[in-house]
């Protein structure tokens, strides 16, 4: 007999995120850590960032489950001292020699990508839900495919004009940023296409134009804003001609015309990352497993500027709340679909075996560079 939906042995097969920490809770952790870092200066960073991940992933459940962040502190201190310490060189090297200069920035262009892929698996090897890590098994020709244009397009431009301070190739260089949406779309894809939950690969059904498509609706925002404020300051000057004094009014079409210009670039920023992150996750899939992400815009800009209005009045001290309110936000739309059974789809998923979860180099080099 097939049991009802109502039957205590049915299974869910749609589960969603939640998170049961509170601002509050999360403000005694922040403070500890804020103090910590700058009475140490900056060396105790990696182990807030450990508290810190620790304290979002053990509070967010999915299925009567919660995840869980594993890292090693060190790793992740490995990696920021690592960091600084390319930056600082990269910032006085042409003002030792050019030859200083030019292999600093060869060792920027040579090792960034690899430094990047290696953060991801540090990140994921490290990210734990019932026992079972994620992964990530993103190659490294492929890694240097996607992120050496946009690490060139940081780090060139300074080195161009040490070098060549009157070359035309500096603008040059300023032109492939329109190339960003592309280069974004292809990191994004890159990311999601190699991700693993245990040894299952993910799937993952968009190409680089699918994910650059937000950009494209945003520059059509932007191009639309443009003609709005060219008719707004024509308005204006229409109504001020014959008037030596022009008067508030003459000039008010044209003020409001970029004030609404203004607010458009605001609403661009978290309109492409909602867009962006939907599209994404909701293209990821796992067998037995579909994601959903249904952000919405909206709510998501109004929540971020109350974020900014709160910890700007409180001087900062809003900030802890502020990222448990997002947090919240973005896990709460998010939804796991199994259609066969979410337990069967998670005792489906093993842990990967010792080589494929990385070797003694990729164990030290997985650093996780993000503060």
């Amino acid at each position: 007999m097939q049991a009802s939906d109502d039957s205590p042995f049915h299974e869910q097969t749609s589960h969603g995120l939640s998170f049961s920490g509170s601002g509050a809770e999360y403000f005694r952790i922040w403070i500890v850590n804020l103090l910590l870092t700058v009475a140490t200066l900056g060396i105790y960073s990696a182990w807030a960032k450990t508290r810190r991940l620790q304290y979002f992933y053990r509070n967010t459940q999915l299925a009567g489950a919660s995840f869980d962040f594993r890292g090693d502190p060190k790793a992740i201190l490995r990696g920021r001292i690592l960091a600084v310490a390319l930056l600082a060189t990269y910032h006085y090297a042409f003002g030792f020699s050019l030859k200083v200069g030019v292999v600093t920035v060869a060792l920027l262009l040579a090792g960034l990508p690899f430094m990047m892929r290696s953060a991801l698996r540090f990140r994921l090897s490290n990210t734990v839900y019932r026992g079972l890590p994620f992964g990530f098994a993103g190659g490294i020709k492929e890694a240097y495919i996607v992120y050496l244009v946009p690490v060139a397009i940081f780090v060139l431009p300074g080195a161009l004009v040490a070098l060549m301070p009157k070359s035309p190739l500096v603008g040059v260089i300023f032109v492939l940023y329109l190339c960003w949406p592309l280069m974004h779309g292809a990191m994004k894809g890159y990311q999601h296409k190699h991700l693993m939950a245990g040894d299952q690969p993910a799937a993952f059904g968009l190409d680089t134009a699918d994910l650059a498509k937000p950009y494209v609706r945003a520059f059509l925002i932007g191009l639309g804003m443009l003609v709005i404020v060219g008719l707004s300051v024509g308005v204006s000057v229409f109504l001020a001609r014959g008037q030596k004094t022009p008067s508030f009014a003459t000039f008010l079409p044209a003020i409001l015309g970029f004030v609404s210009a203004y607010l458009a670039m605001l609403l661009m920023g978290p309109y492409i990352l909602v867009r962006m992150n939907n599209l994404a996750w909701s293209a990821t899939a796992f067998p037995g497993v579909r994601i959903t992400c249904a952000l919405q815009v909206g709510p998501y800009l109004r929540l971020q500027v109350v974020n900014v209005l709160l910890t700007l009045l409180t001087f900062g001290l809003f900030r802890p709340f502020a990222a448990v309110r997002t947090w919240r936000y973005r896990v709460a739309h998010v939804t796991i679909d199994a259609p066969d059974g979410f337990e069967q789809a998670v005792l489906a998923a093993r842990r990967p075996p010792a080589a494929a979860a990385g070797d003694g180099i990729a164990d030290f080099l997985g650093v996780d560079l993000s503060w």
